[in-house]
């Protein structure tokens, strides 16, 4: 798959889903929220035509710790692991896709998890942390990961 397939808009969409809205939330202020960190680094891509955002990792708000709807955020994360390029040895920290990986998995995992560039070994390392998630999150890959034919 090549780094012009990645759909940016789809991950965007499955993003918007864990937005809490202003409903809840009273006044959004994307810079300090999770999901909204994840909206900036997604249009932020979509703009530059790159998905390269230098230092994009080191301005993940860490101290969000606002309750998330779970079944949201593994839907979210689910759909970035089937956009991952798999780089493994190229593996950037400031690839978009690494980073809104990363801000979706604090807020569903409440710490960050090393990745490798891959989503298989990835998913793994998820199912070490929490079982219950890891199994969800690989049923939801498996399912939809390219190549698999849709059930009728």
């Amino acid at each position: 798959m090549a780094a012009r397939d990645v759909n940016l808009e789809k991950i965007r969409a499955a993003v918007d889903r864990c937005c809490k809205t202003e409903a809840e939330c009273n006044k959004c202020e994307k810079v300090s929220c999770l999901i909204g960190y994840c909206q900036i680094a997604l249009d932020y891509s979509r703009q530059k035509h790159s998905f390269r955002i230098p230092r994009g990792n080191e301005h993940i708000p860490r101290r969000d710790f606002r309750a998330y709807y779970q079944p949201d955020l593994i839907l979210a994360l689910a759909e970035v692991l089937l956009q991952c390029q798999g780089c493994r040895d190229n593996h950037e920290e400031e690839c978009v896709i690494n980073i809104t990986r990363s801000a979706l998995e604090l807020a569903l995992l409440g710490e960050n998890i090393d990745y490798e560039g891959s989503a298989l070994l990835y998913l793994m390392q998820v199912s070490r942390l929490n079982p219950d998630i890891g199994r969800e999150l690989l049923q939801l890959y498996e399912k939809n990961k390219p190549g698999k034919t849709p059930e009728a």
